[in-house]
């Protein structure tokens, strides 16, 4: 695998208060580049090769990439089912985060064994939902055994209810309010409950609030011009949209769900409202797979939002962390560039969500700056490693007096 770089977050304050804040991204171009000189279908068996994180996502808008800038045809009913698989990654990140990074922040132990358990699924499935398991394919055919995607499916709820939710997890779906939140917590000692209960004591719910917004849905035409006309290596590095940084988080995805929409009220786009956004997405991901797969059953159509002309292909994939988008021209048959966005590339803009929201941080100590710090990245989620340095303020000035 060509290797995934870091992002470097230098946080400044000045007695607990964040003063400034500089990232900087050593994410590196070269995995775009080894793709050049590859026919469509060379590049489509590399794309997974080249992602330990998010490879159904990555599959999927090189796969929809490709055939916009081939003029084929969408493939409504396929599509379901590599949606499927990316909802399946989604869930299996966003556990991730769950069960080995939140436990830390509270001071339990790590379940390693549930997630174990999650891996196995990306196999059952894709052999279930495609020929051979192979569903990032031009070529690629369904073989659907529903009953048995059905069981998975259940086996999958199953799984989270007790790993995550502690057996709750109905209760959880059902929550619209704060009030209802509050008394889910008190009533529950899931390890979500714990590290929410956390956040309450610290009242910490509104750090790092800020004024970034969710990036709009983007019309892939649109998209296309506008990348052209900033310059391919700009907006794949510190993409921008009209002129504006925006967040693509998963707290787009669920921005509008009823629980979401009324913490939002009170703790804005703050901490506690993104870590109940990954909480609610998991929890919803289940129902979700059995749309999918009616979708599949019923032949139904998937919108796909993506481009093709002249030989240039656009594709746009919801991933576990947000916003993909991949795109590509092709000459003579051949990948003559490729060009992909990550979400960290929004998320983790110089001037982007992150930036933004570690500038609102107040803390009592310098621990609680860093823990403050730490959670908030970890909820809005870089898709490398990073490093994190703090600087207090008053020895820059002392050193430049």
């Amino acid at each position: 695998m060509t290797p995934a770089g870091s992002i470097l977050i230098d946080l400044h304050h000045r007695f607990g208060n964040a003063t400034g804040v500089q990232i900087a991204s050593s994410r590196p171009d070269t995995v775009a580049q080894v793709l050049i000189g590859k026919t469509p279908e060379q590049a489509l068996d590399t794309v997974p090769l080249l992602f330990t994180l998010c490879g159904n996502a990555q599959a999927y808008a090189a796969l929809l990439a490709c055939r916009a800038a081939l003029g084929m045809a969408t493939e409504p009913d396929i599509d379901s089912a590599r949606e499927l698989l990316v909802q399946l990654e989604t869930l299996r990140e966003h556990a991730w985060r769950i069960l080995l990074d939140w436990p830390l922040f509270i001071g339990l132990a790590q379940d390693k064994t549930a997630l174990a358990t999650l891996l196995k699924f990306d196999a059952l499935f894709k052999r279930h939902l495609f020929r051979h398991g192979e569903a990032f394919k031009l070529d690629s055919r369904l073989d659907v055994d529903a009953a048995q995607l059905t069981k998975l499916i259940d086996a999958l709820e199953a799984l989270i209810d007790v790993s995550i939710f502690n057996g709750r997890l109905a209760d959880f779906q059902a929550l619209t309010c704060e009030a209802q939140l509050l008394d889910w917590l008190w009533r529950n000692d899931a390890l979500p409950a714990k590290l929410l209960n956390y956040l309450y004591s610290q009242d910490w719910g509104m750090t790092g609030q800020n004024d970034i917004a969710c990036l709009p849905k983007l019309d892939a035409e649109a998209l296309n011009r506008q990348i052209l006309r900033e310059d391919l290596t700009t907006f794949t590095r510190i993409p921008r949209w009209q002129g504006r940084c925006f967040e693509v988080t998963l707290l787009n995805r669920q921005w509008s769900q009823p629980l979401i929409s009324e913490m939002r009220r009170h703790y804005g786009n703050g901490l506690i409202v993104r870590m109940l956004a990954r909480l609610l997405e998991v929890a919803l991901i289940p129902f979700q797979l059995r749309q999918l797969l009616a979708q599949i059953k019923n032949d139904a159509a998937l919108p796909i939002n993506n481009t093709a002309s002249n030989g240039i292909g656009l594709a746009q994939v919801q991933a576990a962390r947000g916003l993909l988008i991949h795109r590509l021209a092709l000459r003579q048959g051949r990948v003559h560039d490729y060009r992909i966005i990550a979400p960290t590339e929004w998320n983790f803009h110089p001037e982007g969500v992150v930036a933004q929201g570690l500038k609102q941080l107040t803390a009592q100590s310098l621990n609680d700056l860093q823990r403050q710090a730490e959670l908030y990245i970890n909820a809005v989620d870089p898709c490398v490693q990073y490093a994190l340095n703090l600087t207090d303020s008053r020895n820059e000035i002392e050193a430049h007096a």
